[in-house]
């Protein structure tokens, strides 16, 4: 969802989905919702990727549906992906959930729901094999405008959507085969507002179980936790213990991600290729 790149670099056939409470303990606080679904094509030469994603914060809501597609370049210790994305966003504003100040204010209607219907691309490029990845997206290329209330000069208003520009570093170390460190620095960029930027440890002991910490700079800590089963599927929690002023209001945020790799009914044929690529269930969402 954060680097159309990335579509296709796990495997044959890959799903994922995942669901984040934010902030809890505030009313409407954010909540957001995905799923995605991902794989190679013709011989490993291509990706290709379907995702949902909802995201609802207060009185908005934002329902995203994007298609993605990858070409991988295969060098012989690594390879490189580049990927392109089209998405289609319906962007919700429910005015019952609106509080204003003053009641007879005419830019507000809080007897309408209104959606708006923007259009919007991405991009992005992801080197990786099984020790290492660096990946580099950038969203909203169109800069595309939610436009709500077009017939009524009184409330008429745009929300336009700004660049964002993401980046992810990431090294796998062992030196026994049981454990594997998992390190991840994911950074975000976008104009006028504060930089974003998280480092996870992982622990990952016999591609089983994992556990591990992320540190997001002025924000939280986050542990998280998961485990694998059936060599398949993989379900992981994790929690963010606020740092921020935010502490005082809030007893953190919870996430849960399932994850499920088709590769081995797929791939039967083709066991060495499965090996090389089964490392990359563990890695980072990113």
């Amino acid at each position: 969802m954060l680097n159309p790149a990335v579509a296709g670099t796990q495997g044959s056939l890959y799903a994922s989905m995942n669901y984040r409470m934010q902030w809890v303990g505030f009313d409407d606080a954010p909540k957001t919702s995905g799923i995605s679904l991902n794989g190679r094509l013709f011989e490993g030469k291509m990706g290709a990727g379907l995702y949902m994603m909802q995201d609802e914060v207060g009185p908005s809501k934002q329902t995203n549906y994007g298609a993605s597609y990858a070409y991988h370049i295969r060098f012989p210790d690594c390879e490189l992906s580049a990927g392109l994305a089209g998405n289609y966003t319906k962007y919700t504003l429910m005015g019952s959930k609106m509080t204003i100040h003053n009641s007879q204010d005419p830019s507000i209607d809080q007897t309408l729901n209104y959606t708006s219907s923007v259009p919007d691309a991405s991009a992005g490029i992801y080197l990786y094999n099984d020790r290492f990845h660096i990946g580099f997206s950038a969203l909203h290329l169109l800069q595309s405008k939610a436009e709500f209330y077009k017939g009524d000069s009184t409330k008429k208003s745009f929300i336009q959507y700004a660049t964002q520009v993401y980046s992810t570093f990431g090294y796998n170390y062992s030196q026994n085969p049981d454990y594997v460190f998992e390190n991840t620095l994911f950074v975000n960029y976008v104009k006028s507002v504060p930089l974003m930027m998280d480092y996870t440890l992982r622990v990952h002991y016999m591609g089983k179980v994992f556990f591990g910490a992320s540190v997001r700079l002025r924000d939280a800590i986050a542990i998280h936790v998961g485990a694998t089963f059936l060599e398949s599927f993989q379900v992981a929690y994790s929690y963010d213990i606020l740092i921020s002023k935010f502490r005082s209001y809030s007893s953190g945020s919870h996430e849960i991600v399932l994850k499920y790799s088709f590769n081995r009914v797929f791939d039967d044929k083709n066991r060495t290729r499965v090996k090389k690529f089964a490392h990359q269930k563990y890695n980072t969402l990113f």
